[in-house]
């Protein structure tokens, strides 16, 4: 089967390359109906013309369709021309010149009608002159003031030279249309706006007997003026007398440097003089740029700034019905309020998470991939998954304790551990056992005390990969997503991969009988492996199965609490000392409320 449909050409419709199986084609080289002007020669206008050897080749019919489309387009592009010209001959009312309306109501009447009716112009059926004229002084555009042309000198110029300029003078004139720094041409003379516009005019038996030259003074004009453009640079420059105004064609000093200049505020590079000057001048421009507030007189020297600013006004807040948090626009007014529905329509396809906010959704899944831990701390050597993880961590190594308590004078050194002091002592939030009178503030302790106390299980440990949960169910579909992967997905260690090369490189779980190393205890898996790194230089992923029938909160018990200081490592028999080394090493005093905020559950 062939891919395109083109087995008739040249034997289709010149415009839309299709077989008319009508047989209703007509040969371009007739006029149209309505319209004395050559089907080819319109073409030719409003397109190209084609050269002579490759003319023969192409198609030389129009279909029906194609026709009549084109006969509309002629219609609708008259009725533009001659709307422009009414309007023209409108301003010339003002200075009462009624000539160039007068020939429009002469000449083309019935099509003047016509447009008043298609444009609703005229509450009359056969408007004249004299009506128009009767009622322009109860228009506004009457007592209307116009503004002075900044380029009429330029107009005028052309007007009083166009009959008798030399090919030098013309090539003065196009230098004198354009204005420094513009791009736009300026105001043509008559003839020129009659070249640009290619106006069809409509079969009249009247007028059949003269034929219109304007068509072939235009093309001579043009042939004219291509000459002109055609000639030497340096013919036009010698020949020319007259100094030429605007900017300068050749730098005073040359328009090259002799070593190409490069810019110390940015990449740009230049070999032109003249482009020096104006790259300095658009740095000026932005140093020197501010951008007002527009609600109050505040300046700033950035959009960030002011936009930042501008939100602290209420009238360019958007505010939340519910709960009345002030967000930045209405894009973040949407994504707030996913977070009041009460069903989580977003759920992770490789565990039991749930979102009712896609944004969280996103954010969870980065857990699920290793190829993303390439955040590397530059003091102790821990890969991070996201930079705002390392910058959290990069806060522990620093002695600054810049994060304050509002309630009490006590001062942290990372937002975590204010957070978790606000709601230990402040909030002073506690979870009761139901089996005796204790309480603790984290539910990992309780857990552990009921295991530990009560004997009753509250951990459900994974005998595969080492994770705990808080109940059976949980547990249980954990251990589906073990014994059913998701492509690419690791079923020991549950690690999710890009490709097939990644997933056969990943480091899977490996098992030990202990955490122990350099003669102490590390308790965790997180703790060893991050040792192991650390302090040893090898990567790994270790694990310590439970042993079968011992509840994790006993086993926890049994263990002696790893009594280490973050700074320098050194282990202690007891809290106390640890506190002791603490208050030397960091060279300030450990005040009473931050010794709280210790893990407890660090077990």
């Amino acid at each position: 089967m062939p891919v395109f449909n083109l087995s008739n050409f040249p034997n289709v419709c010149r415009i839309c390359l299709k077989t008319d199986t009508t047989e209703s084609m007509l040969s371009i080289d007739e006029n149209f109906v309505n319209f004395e002007c050559k089907i080819v020669d319109f073409l030719d206008e409003i397109t190209f013309r084609v050269s002579e050897k490759k003319k023969y080749s192409l198609p030389t019919a129009i279909c029906s369709p194609c026709l009549e489309k084109l006969t509309d387009f002629i219609a609708y592009r008259n009725n533009l021309v001659l709307a422009l010209r009414f309007m023209e001959a409108f301003v010339d009312l003002k200075e009462s010149n009624t000539e160039s309306m007068s020939t429009l109501f002469e000449h083309n009447k019935r099509e003047l009608h016509s447009l008043f009716d298609n444009l609703s112009l005229c509450n009359k059926t056969e408007p004249n002159l004299e009506d128009l004229l009767a009622e322009f002084e109860q228009y506004e555009f009457a007592c209307y003031e116009e503004g002075i042309d900044i380029k009429s000198e330029a107009i005028d110029l052309v007007t009083a030279n166009e009959d008798h300029t030399t090919f030098d003078d013309r090539d003065i004139i196009e230098d004198q249309k354009y204005v420094d720094g513009d791009d736009h041409y300026t105001n043509d003379t008559k003839e020129n706006i009659q070249a640009e516009i290619i106006y069809v005019k409509p079969f009249d038996e009247d007028d059949s007997a003269g034929k219109n030259t304007e068509n072939d003074q235009v093309r001579n004009r043009r042939q004219t003026l291509r000459k002109t453009r055609d000639l030497p640079k340096e013919y036009n420059r010698k020949a020319t007398a007259t100094k030429r105004r605007g900017r300068p064609r050749v730098h005073p000093d040359g328009s090259f440097l002799k070593e190409p200049w490069s810019c110390d505020k940015c990449k740009f590079k230049t070999k032109y003089r003249i482009a020096v000057d104006r790259h300095k001048a658009v740095h000026v421009k932005r140093e020197n740029r501010t951008y007002p507030c527009s609600e109050c007189e505040q300046v700033f020297r950035s959009y960030d700034e002011m936009r930042s600013h501008s939100l602290s006004h209420p009238e360019n807040q958007v505010v939340c019905e519910i709960c009345g948090t002030a967000l930045r626009n209405s894009y973040s007014l949407k994504a707030h309020m996913e977070r009041h529905e009460d069903s989580k329509k977003y759920t992770c396809e490789y565990c039991d998470y749930a979102s009712n906010t896609k944004l969280s959704l996103k954010a969870h899944m980065s857990i699920h991939t290793k190829d993303n831990w390439n955040k590397r701390c530059e003091v102790c050597g821990v890969i991070f998954r996201t930079s705002s993880r390392l910058k959290r961590h990069m806060e522990s190594h620093s002695n600054e304790r810049k994060y304050a308590c509002e309630q009490c004078p006590g001062r942290f050194n990372t937002t975590n551990a204010l957070r978790n002091h606000y709601i230990r002592v402040h909030m002073a939030i506690r979870h009761a056992c139901e089996h005796c009178d204790k309480s603790y503030d984290q539910k990992i302790a309780l857990r552990d005390h009921i295991e530990r106390v009560h004997h009753i299980q509250c951990n459900f440990v994974c005998d595969i990969c080492v994770i705990t949960y808080d109940s059976q169910d949980k547990l249980e579909t954990h251990k589906l997503r073990h014994a059913n992967p998701k492509p690419l997905e690791c079923n020991v260690c549950l690690s999710l991969h890009l490709n097939q090369i990644d997933f056969d490189k990943h480091m899977c779980i490996t098992y030990r009988n202990d955490y122990q190393c350099c003669d102490k205890d590390l308790r965790n898996h997180f703790q060893y492996n991050k040792h192991m790194l650390v302090k040893h230089g090898v990567k790994t992923n270790v694990r310590v199965k439970p042993p079968p029938g011992v509840l994790l909160g006993q086993l926890r018990g049994a263990r002696k609490r790893l009594e280490q200081c973050r700074k320098c490592d050194i282990a202690f028999p007891s809290r106390a000392l640890k506190l002791q080394h603490m208050a030397i090493c960091n060279k300030t005093q450990i005040s009473p409320v931050e010794t709280n905020t210790d893990n407890v559950s660090d077990y």
